[in-house]
């Protein structure tokens, strides 16, 4: 008994508390709307029009209309009645970044592509987050909020005193949006590649849609929601190929619905966050309430949680969805240094093809034992009804030792193939495993 109640112990005292929401902490019922506009069929008629190849913008096909295109929103933004900038179908529009403003629709009808410019100039240093965490870094193809006053004297993990924030922003459509990004990747990666400019990255949104778009070559991260709220990211094909081009990364952001999706890409395909390390703990937002449901995932190193950790994810749904060829099924990833944890989060009703079937981990990168706030948790993970076949492993499952992996439960979940018999089980309870196989060896 004794020893059970140290391990509690340590449990309760391995990170401190979930942080709040970046728009107050009101949690929504699932599907989450978005965006009002937009949702319609016919909802970007709403408001101003700003068609972006009439008067007075005049864009024409394939110019650099980086002018043409800010002008239109920010006549069309920021309205009370709403506006849409309309990219009409059979127009490419060159474009470096733009800074997208509030009831707005960015509308890039489908044969309309916006493909990115290539000078370093196109994407300017920006105070934002990357990589989860605050730093000066280039700014992304598509932009949210900015920040428009820093601290004085400056701080180290939050140095904005004062953003911007948005509400009500919609990227619909059908189109294509092209960063056209791939030598932020290559040979000439900087020496800090956490600069690297993400592709849509949408901090401070309150009320985000991005639906139906066909989203190709990010610099970093494909979508970004940051610090934002009741996000709707539906309907879109993303591909991507490049170093840490993951396809979906909310982080710290409340109410994310993320559905009808086809990700295949360099990196995870989603990937649910809130901060990294000494800055994510100090910023303290976390992530939750997220449902990730009907989604068709392909390559890209899997269906994760993590490795951000610092603010704690919770109440997270990943279900309905087909793997085809996936690095992981399931993965759970966290370190030493991170901090904060995962928690209340349910896998259900996947199958296909994958690498690995399940990865839960406390060891993403090994670094020395640290305080007990800085050391991550996982808990309370049910894994049920998934039915894949794998190539390399089964079941892989390595916490620490002063913070087990717990509260696992394994239902129905059956992993095929050459990977099914080599498991790993380290400092991890699992509450049950009824109807799985093989079962963890722990």
């Amino acid at each position: 008994m004794n020893h059970l109640l140290l391990w509690f112990a340590k449990l309760s005292l391995a990170a401190d508390p979930p942080g709040p929401g970046p728009f107050g902490s009101n949690l929504m019922l699932q599907p989450v709307p978005g965006a009002p506009r937009g949702i319609s069929a016919d909802g970007w008629k709403q408001g101003k029009l700003c068609d972006v190849t009439k008067a007075p913008y005049s864009a024409t096909n394939g110019s650099n209309a980086t002018t043409e295109l800010q002008h239109a929103i920010n006549d069309c933004g920021n309205l009370p009645t709403g506006g849409t900038v309309l990219v009409p179908s059979g127009i490419t529009l060159l474009t470096a970044s733009l800074f997208l403003q509030s009831n707005l629709t960015l509308r890039v009808e489908e044969g309309a592509t916006l493909l990115g410019t290539t000078a370093l100039g196109d994407a300017p240093l920006i105070y934002t987050r990357r990589g989860c965490t605050m730093m000066w870094g280039h700014a992304g193809f598509l932009n949210g909020a900015r920040c428009i006053k820093m601290k004085d004297p400056l701080v180290g993990w939050d140095d904005c005193e004062e953003w911007s924030k948005l509400e009500n922003v919609v990227v619909e459509g059908g189109g294509m949006l092209d960063a056209n990004a791939e030598h932020w990747y290559g040979k000439d990666l900087p020496k800090n590649g956490d600069m690297r400019p993400m592709m849509l990255d949408f901090l401070w949104v309150d009320g985000l849609t991005i639906k139906d778009m066909k989203i190709r070559r990010p610099g970093f991260w494909t979508t970004h929601p940051t610090f934002s709220n009741n996000v709707r990211i539906t309907g879109n094909d993303i591909l991507t190929t490049g170093h840490n081009t993951d396809g979906c990364d909310p982080d710290s952001c409340w109410n994310v619905y993320i559905a009808n999706n086809s990700f295949s890409t360099g990196d995870d395909c989603i990937a649910i966050k809130a901060g990294k390390d000494w800055s994510g703990r100090m910023v303290n937002i976390s992530t939750q309430n997220v449902l990730a449901e009907n989604n068709y995932f392909l390559k890209g190193h899997g269906v994760s949680i993590g490795s951000e950790t610092s603010g704690w994810v919770r109440n997270v749904t990943i279900r309905n969805s087909k793997l085809d060829g996936t690095d992981l099924a399931v993965r759970i990833k966290s370190m030493r240094g991170r901090g904060g944890g995962v928690e209340d989060v349910t896998y259900e009703n996947l199958k296909g093809t994958v690498v690995g079937g399940v990865q839960l981990t406390l060891n993403y990168h090994v670094a020395d034992k640290t305080n007990s706030t800085a050391t991550p948790v996982i808990r309370r993970i049910t894994i049920r009804n998934v039915d894949v076949s794998a190539e390399k492993s089964g079941v892989s499952c390595d916490g620490l030792s002063d913070s087990l992996i717990s509260g696992i439960i394994l239902e129905n979940v059956t992993i095929r193939g050459k990977g099914a018999e080599k498991d790993e089980c380290s400092n991890c309870h699992f509450d049950s495993t009824s109807g799985s196989k093989p079962v963890p060896k722990c």
